[in-house]
């Protein structure tokens, strides 16, 4: 039976994992302190830059500037820094495991 960090990780998954939520795909890739940092600090980026409700901005209940326009961006590039690194992650993971061992 193989050892549980011998397992291949799709990217695909670690990708859409991330999608959903920063850490989701950290977490697949059995990456968990990146996990733990991506899950965590979403929440407190969350609550810091956008104190606001998502249903507030959606029904534009916050008038729309460009401080409002900042601050999703930067929850928006912390979102994509995760997705890439989930999938770098994994694919990192799965070419470690192709290559031959040196023993």
């Amino acid at each position: 039976m193989a050892d549980m960090s011998d397992k291949r990780k799709s990217n695909q998954i670690a990708f859409i994992l991330s999608g959903i939520h920063p850490g989701l795909g950290q977490f697949y890739n059995e990456d968990w302190g990146k996990g733990i940092a991506f899950f965590v600090s979403f929440f407190f980026l969350n609550g810091l830059l956008l104190p606001e409700s998502y249903l507030d901005i959606l029904r534009m209940k916050v008038p729309m500037s460009w401080n409002l326009f900042v601050r999703l961006l930067l929850l928006g590039a912390f979102w994509a820094v995760s997705i890439y690194d989930a999938d770098r992650s994994a694919k990192r993971r799965n070419a470690a495991l192709s290559a031959p061992s040196r023993t």
